[in-house]
């Protein structure tokens, strides 16, 4: 296995990039067709199911390689950020799979181990595609055992967002680099009767993942190395929820955290509710868009005596083992052609996961750049087995921590049991 190193850093700290894999809204799950209305009898039909924020340059890629291949014809699929998952999940469990899914990075490792995708070294060198061009750390999270299962076009952490007008108030021409620093900014924005920041507490997936960037950040995990241990009930894990919970007790930030999500918060941030935001690369275009009189910047996300840890995630396409075998040759020409570099610079909200393409200049701005620099200090999004299983386990102990039901410790305690009692079932 490759490791992040080097490499990828050198190459990121120049790059960044604008949209999103948080900006996921709803949308049709139906059929559409590509570029034709339907496959002629001399053509090899294959489905390619696509996330309906990619849709629009998704039908361009069908079109342009219908164009150049004539022997292949592609019907899209638009799925949903809601419903994505369960779907797919069913699609690829039977036989007459699609074709291709575009999933997010850490389901690739989950629906391997179940025997659910099709390994992909050997289609892919036969179709062209340069394997060593990926970046390490995406390739790394999509691979099992050196053998990779999906291919990644995006791949992205959180920042932070501020507001810089506001910050100017208190007397900041910066963004706080300690998380103690921030919260003394916090302290001062409180006294006006106003919010620092809020947390996604009204969302699972969201708030989950909040609470294990925190983790990371005190140096903790979730599980052991062989995932049959749970792990938090340790001081860092009580540091990491109790940096959540006294946030919001003490006014620091928002009480609607309880009911924000991603969205919901970014857009409290947009209409200068908060003052400061952590979220991801993605949401630049939308501030842009949706308040254009923002005037913002961008930091790293503050730690303990420096810059915190961001988990990172992002986006692929993987072959279904189930889908019909005749297929699997046209169906990994048009994945070559969909991770082009050229074409991952066109399709990612984020950055992209090729090293050639995250040298486009659109990936270089200003704004951009510390979300480049974030993911020097980053982990995957947790990819463990019964992780489904796990997220609303540890949803139910944060809320109950952060509303004072619980203490801190108390919840800490109760997650780690429930999460032992499920890896031993």
């Amino acid at each position: 296995m490759k490791k992040y190193g080097k490499k990828l850093i050198a190459c990121i700290l120049s790059f960044a990039m604008a949209l999103s894999l948080a900006a996921c809204g709803s949308g049709d799950s139906a059929p559409a067709s590509g570029g034709q209305s339907g496959g002629s009898a001399a053509q090899t039909t294959i489905q390619w199911w696509t996330p309906n924020w990619d849709e629009a340059v998704s039908r361009e890629f069908v079109e342009e390689f219908e164009a150049e291949n004539p022997d292949i014809h592609i019907e899209l699929v638009i799925t949903d950020w809601d419903t994505y998952k369960d779907k797919i999940t069913t699609a690829i469990s039977t036989s007459g799979a699609p074709e291709i899914v575009t999933v997010l990075l850490t389901d690739v490792a989950p629906f391997a181990n179940k025997g659910l995708l099709e390994p992909l070294n050997e289609h892919m060198t036969a179709a062209g595609t340069d394997m060593e061009d990926f970046i390490d750390a995406a390739l790394d999270i999509t691979s099992v055992d050196g053998e990779a299962y999906g291919l990644p076009f995006r791949y992205d952490g959180s920042g932070i967002y501020y507001n810089v007008d506001i910050l100017a108030q208190y007397g900041y021409d910066s963004f706080p680099t300690t998380w103690d620093e921030m919260l003394k900014l916090c302290d001062l924005i409180k006294a006006d009767g106003k919010y620092g920041f809020a947390w996604p507490l009204g969302n699972q997936a969201n708030a989950a993942t909040r609470f294990v960037q925190q983790l990371y950040t005190y140096g903790g995990d979730v599980l052991n190395e062989d995932e049959t241990e749970c792990l938090l009930n340790s001081d860092a894990a009580v540091s990491a929820l109790n940096a959540i919970a006294s946030s919001v007790q003490n006014g620091q930030a928002s009480p609607s955290s309880l009911e924000y999500d991603n969205t919901t918060m970014r857009d409290a941030f947009g209409s200068g509710e908060l003052a400061f935001n952590f979220t991801g690369p993605f949401d630049a275009a939308t501030l842009d868009a949706d308040y254009p009189e923002l005037n913002y910047a961008t930091a790293v996300i503050p730690g303990i005596d420096g810059m915190g840890c961001t988990t990172a995630n992002g986006w692929c396409v993987a072959m279904p083992k189930n889908c019909k075998e005749e297929n699997k040759e046209a169906a990994a020409r048009f994945m070559a052609y969909i991770v082009e570099p050229e074409n991952q610079a066109r399709l990612t909200q984020s950055f992209p996961a090729s090293e050639t393409s995250i040298q486009d200049e659109k990936f270089s701005t200003d704004i951009l750049k510390p979300f480049a620099e974030q993911l020097n200090n980053s982990r995957p999004e947790p990819t463990f087995t019964r992780w489904s299983e796990m997220e609303p386990i540890m949803y139910e102990y944060i809320q109950n921590a952060v509303s004072g039901s619980m203490t801190v410790e108390d919840a800490c305690e109760g997650m780690t049991n429930d999460i032992n009692a499920l890896l031993q079932s």
